[in-house]
């Protein structure tokens, strides 16, 4: 099958929801990890931190994304894929909010480990939840599409929130935006997506 006729298939009415619903989780999570984790040690620097002291926080917050992503992997296949996404994506909309809005040290490492530690975790299940929705003929085709699509939000996010940092938008208020980023991208997958858990791939 042509790439040409791959892509018109992944585009065809029976996969279009689907499809649709790929290219929102991908691009919400992709660009609200990237507009926040690289951000993460001028945030702290913002915040009030000394510049060794955020790399030393960071470091420890991003070592909860392991045990994250290893969580999501077991969840997804005992509770299923949509169920797993969207609660973790939830989580992190609301570590999100947190960490934007902490003003204790205590607090800021507490969200900063649930921002990873869910936030990795939605990898993992989107990981594993994509490539189930297609059946093989299309299926890296579909895959490879949400994940470039993905890929333009973790472009935009780091370049967006310079230019916010640079107009003195209050830290709370950038992490609110990625709040509702992440938010879309669960209702997306609530409203949109199929439960794939036991379906035998075509």
């Amino acid at each position: 099958m042509s790439l040409k006729k791959r892509i018109a298939t992944v585009w065809s009415p029976e996969y279009r929801r689907s499809t649709i619903m790929l290219w929102i989780l991908w691009f919400t999570v992709v660009f609200s990890y990237y507009g926040m984790f690289l951000w993460l040690p001028t945030v702290m620097v913002l915040k009030g931190f000394s510049l060794v002291k955020s790399f030393e926080y960071v470091l420890i917050m991003t070592l909860a994304q392991l045990p994250g992503y290893f969580t999501a992997a077991y969840f997804i296949e005992k509770f299923g894929r949509k169920f797993v996404l969207v609660i973790y994506m939830l989580f992190t909309a609301v570590s999100a909010a947190w960490f934007g809005n902490a003003t204790t040290e205590g607090m800021l490492m507490a969200a900063g480990i649930c921002l990873s530690f869910f936030n990795l975790g939605a990898w993992g299940g989107m990981y594993a939840y994509t490539p189930e929705l297609y059946p093989t003929t299309i299926r890296s085709t579909g895959a490879g599409l949400a994940t470039s699509f993905g890929r333009i939000g973790g472009i935009i996010a780091p370049l967006l929130v310079g230019l916010l940092v640079g107009k003195s938008i209050a830290i709370g208020s950038i992490f609110m935006l990625f709040f509702v980023t992440i938010i879309i991208g669960a209702l997306a997958v609530l409203f949109l997506g199929k439960e794939t858990k036991g379906t035998e791939l075509l």
